[in-house]
């Protein structure tokens, strides 16, 4: 399959965990769907995920400017990039989600396209019960129509902190697809036949 397949795999409503990990390239993926998506995109940058994944594909020559046109909510963090909506505080880990709601409703335009980026920062920060609340946060919002979530998480990074955690958030997601050197491999899928494809993500030339 080729990167222009990725928009026939997700649906409205859909909640698609992305898997990464350190020595990987998600913010490719980021860029095609910001740039290749026929809906507003909203970004929740926790704890300037955004902004890494910004400087990373500026340095290699790509053109970043879609992304600074982009909506973003701002979870912790003092790096700006796009335009940013809302800023939520975390104190203790804990995010207030009749906060971020009152964000939301600022948007005006649905469905949109919702990455999530640095989610493992608050597992890193969080106990067991804590963590438990990622899951059912994630969970709240299945089905959601109003938007296509993208749960961007180093799964290393989960691993070795809380492995339970990952299998759980994998239950709760629709979908679930992994960034590797190869490509986008679909572990999961609402789709049928979708699971276990590899999806080729590459860059237009144009923006380089």
């Amino acid at each position: 399959m080729k990167s222009r397949d990725l928009s026939d795999l997700f649906k409205v409503g859909e909640t698609v965990l992305v898997e990464y990990t350190g020595t990987s390239r998600p913010e490719l993926f980021l860029y095609h769907l910001v740039t290749s998506s026929g809906l507003p995109v909203v970004i929740d940058d926790v704890l300037d995920t955004y902004y890494e994944f910004y400087t990373r594909l500026k340095v290699s020559g790509v053109d970043v400017t879609p992304l600074e046109d982009v909506r973003v909510i701002k979870m912790g963090g003092t790096r700006d990039v796009g335009k940013v909506l809302g800023r939520l505080n975390i104190s203790k880990y804990i995010i207030s989600e009749k906060e971020y709601m009152a964000i939301i409703k600022q948007i005006g335009e649905y469905p949109f396209l919702n990455p999530v980026l640095g989610v493992h920062k608050l597992v890193l920060l969080g106990n067991i019960l804590e963590n438990m609340n990622i899951v059912k946060m994630v969970s709240n919002y299945v089905g959601n129509k109003e938007r296509v979530a993208f749960y961007f998480i180093n799964k290393n990074v989960i691993l070795k902190h809380s492995p339970p955690l990952l299998d759980l958030l994998e239950e709760v997601a629709t979908s679930v697809i992994e960034v590797t050197d190869s490509g986008i491999i679909v572990k999961k899928s609402i789709k049928n036949g979708a699971g276990g494809k590899i999806i080729s993500l590459f860059l237009n030339q144009d923006s380089r």
